[in-house]
């Protein structure tokens, strides 16, 4: 079986690519015949490797990588088993017309594929998972950072855009970026902007008003602006209460107040 399989290597290797690209498989179609033929070669080098061993760990750990890199790419998995599919369907093929009397061979060939496909697809799946998790912990991470950024909107004054739902772990790190904020600048007022907030329950209430206090202990004034009807309403039924801290309806009724605060005005220019 495995010189069978090393002599009708490359012959398998050309027909099973013209098979992947016919079926309509989108990735490898545009992936160009010289490549596509290289890659699935190595691909089946591997699973000669496994066979000559009588143990799968070449081809498994080849579509690890592959898992790792195809998931970088944005391939889906099913594009990748497809071809897997065809490369196995093959070689059966290709048993039963030149060896149609050795069972012995045939059925070593169909426990091994069976193995093979077993293990090959769970480090397929597992790498995939793996590196797509890492994409979207980074993407989040990222999320979070660009999501708590406080700007200086003038001096003596910040704001803090919040987009997004605001949980646990968003709100300590909003506060603590605050905090640092109103350290570094000296600032007298901070501005909390919640127009981007989709809803303002009594957990997330408290948060507010949590960092909000925090803010004055350091002396600054906070206010909280972006609040529409619907979030007065929401905040109103789940018996959300705001204490001492000022609201408005947006940013602009925001940053005037926080600018009377400091003691300034905006005024036309004379025409």
């Amino acid at each position: 079986m495995v010189e069978f399989f090393r002599a009708t290597l490359d012959d398998n290797v050309i027909l099973v690519c013209e098979r992947v690209r016919a079926s309509g498989n989108t990735f490898y179609a545009a992936m160009p015949i010289e490549v596509m033929r290289a890659s699935v070669k190595r691909v089946f080098s591997t699973v000669g490797e496994d066979l000559a061993a009588g143990e799968p760990r070449a081809y498994p750990a080849i579509l690890a990588a592959l898992g790792v890199q195809r998931s970088s790419m944005g391939v889906a998995v099913s594009s990748i088993m497809d071809g897997m599919w065809h490369g196995f369907e093959r070689v059966s093929e290709a048993l039963a017309e030149r060896m149609p009397g050795d069972w012995e061979a045939a059925l070593y060939w169909e426990q091994m594929r069976g193995d093979l496909a077993y293990r090959g697809v769970a480090a397929l799946a597992d790498a995939y998972l793996e590196a797509r998790e890492k994409v979207v912990r980074s993407q989040a991470d990222e999320i979070v950072r660009l999501s708590t950024q406080v700007l200086p909107l003038y001096r003596g004054i910040l704001v803090l855009p919040l987009v997004g739902s605001v949980d646990a772990e968003r709100a300590e790190t909003m506060t603590a970026a605050l905090l640092a904020a109103v350290s570094r600048h000296g600032s007298r007022v901070v501005v909390l902007d919640i127009s981007g907030v989709p809803a303002v329950d009594a957990e997330v209430g408290g948060r507010l008003v949590r960092a909000a206090t925090a803010v004055e202990l350091l002396g600054a004034q906070p206010l909280l602006v972006g609040v529409g009807p619907q979030a007065a309403r929401a905040m109103v039924l789940s018996g959300v209460d705001l204490g001492r801290l000022t609201t408005l309806a947006d940013l602009e009724s925001g940053l005037q107040h926080a600018l009377r605060l400091i003691g300034k005005v905006i005024a036309d220019a004379p025409s």
